[in-house]
């Protein structure tokens, strides 16, 4: 059986890392906080207990970020608080209810949280952050226990989310998350209720909404019985056609809109080896600007590992350029070299400092991904937890683009002949 594990570190997928960390010593962050991102199937580089610590510590900042906008946390409760209605306004406030599910989350009581938090929901009905958050807690609880009923439950929180708030239905990077939600849903259906057909219809939902991951549909024991409806073959072929379509609008969105810009750096990696941005001439690449410390920069890793496998010699190279938290740059590089030993990440790394982050236009936070085609221009930008099959698309798109040497000659611009060529009357 596969599950797809949301945690509360969603609340850090979702929201990237911010510049919030700030710090001195050899690198730091430049910007605001990040945009919204996917939270997709959680594949953090570090154990999920690591993950679900960050994620109980930011509860509160996922649903704020993704709906409307980021805005401080809720002040640590006092010993003994309970989401005890506000005196003189007669009703459990969301201040209240999760002021007192981040002093349970806090003790290690998870299923405490989530009452916590339910006990708002009479007196919110309309409040699309709430329902957010109750969606991600419950989603984490599940995973962890394989509750089918509180899968179906988690659904149901996000269902009044979008009642709450239509317009979140028209966010992609929350719809990736809502896309695994359903998914987890249909295999409840499916699985402990006997209801393929509905479970199909979650399916559906799904994918109208932004999940992706195909693939999964054919090997998770909890959809045998979806995979035998008669109607399973054209769901399939159906939605194959729908991602693809909508993964090119969003590539021809991103090349648009990002306007290309130069990148330079010149720095050691490492391991003590010289790199540099002239290295990666005629190879398209991608550079991440990460750090150990950020949770979806983590949950990125593994991608990076397997797009460096996949095209490692195709003329295709990753760098990761890192701004760790502490001051001390041995003690930095110390910190990227044990976690690249212990991840098996197979490209090259290194510190980066204030004067080669600030070179990226309107950085936002951690992770930045550039996307580098073969002149060496930066035709890219994404920022937050992406993941696999988008940062895939991109790059296979530049490894698909011709350079100039490669163009036939009917392709070739009068500027691109060479001289004395007659030109074309």
């Amino acid at each position: 059986m596969s599950r797809y594990f949301l945690a509360l570190g969603v609340a850090l997928a979702l929201c990237g890392c911010s510049d919030s960390s700030k710090q001195a010593g050899p690198s730091s962050t430049a910007g605001a906080s990040a945009t919204a991102q996917p939270a997709d199937a959680v594949q953090s580089a570090k154990p999920a207990a690591e993950t679900k610590d960050a994620g109980e510590k930011e509860m509160t900042e996922a649903a704020t970020d993704a709906a409307e906008g980021q805005k401080e946390p809720a002040a640590e409760p006092a010993a003994g608080d309970t989401a005890e209605k506000s005196e003189g306004k007669g009703k459990v406030t969301v201040d209240d209810a999760m002021q007192a599910a981040r002093k349970a989350a806090q003790a290690g009581d998870m299923k405490g949280a989530l009452e916590a938090l339910e006990t708002a929901v009479a007196d919110n009905p309309d409040d699309a952050n709430l329902f957010i958050q109750l969606t991600g807690l419950s989603q984490q609880i599940a995973s962890g226990s394989q509750d089918y009923d509180l899968f179906k439950k988690s659904a149901g929180f996000f269902r009044q989310a979008l009642k709450a708030e239509p317009s979140l239905k028209e966010n992609p990077n929350l719809g990736r998350f809502a896309g695994n939600v359903l998914y987890n849903e249909a295999c409840a259906l499916a699985k402990k209720d006997g209801k393929p057909a509905d479970a199909l219809k979650s399916l559906q939902e799904a994918v109208d909404i932004g999940w992706e991951e195909l693939a999964q549909l054919e090997k998770d024991e909890d959809l045998a019985a979806v995979r035998e409806l008669p109607e399973f073959a054209e769901f399939q072929s159906k939605a194959k056609a729908s991602i693809a379509e909508k993964m090119k609008k969003e590539l021809d969105d991103l090349f648009t809109e990002n306007k290309p810009f130069d990148f330079k750096f010149e720095l050691t990696d490492i391991e003590g080896k010289s790199i540099s941005m002239a290295d990666l001439k005629g190879k398209v690449a991608i550079i991440d600007i990460w750090g150990t410390w950020c949770p979806p920069c983590r949950m990125e890793i593994p991608h990076f590992v397997e797009l460096q496998t996949k095209y490692k010699d195709v003329g295709f190279e990753i760098v990761g350029l890192n701004s760790e938290r502490v001051k001390d740059r041995d003690q930095a590089t110390q910190m990227v070299v044990d976690f690249h030993k212990e991840n098996n990440m197979n490209y090259r790394c290194a510190l980066a400092d204030n004067d080669i982050i600030n070179q990226i236009p309107d950085m936002q936070g951690f992770p930045t991904t550039l996307f580098v085609d073969r002149t060496g221009t930066v035709r890219a930008k994404v920022v937050g937890y992406h993941d696999l099959n988008k940062l895939d698309a991109i790059v296979s798109r530049l490894l698909a683009e011709k350079t100039e040497g490669d163009k036939p000659e009917a392709e070739k611009t009068e500027g691109d002949k060479p001289a004395g060529e007659p030109k074309a009357e």
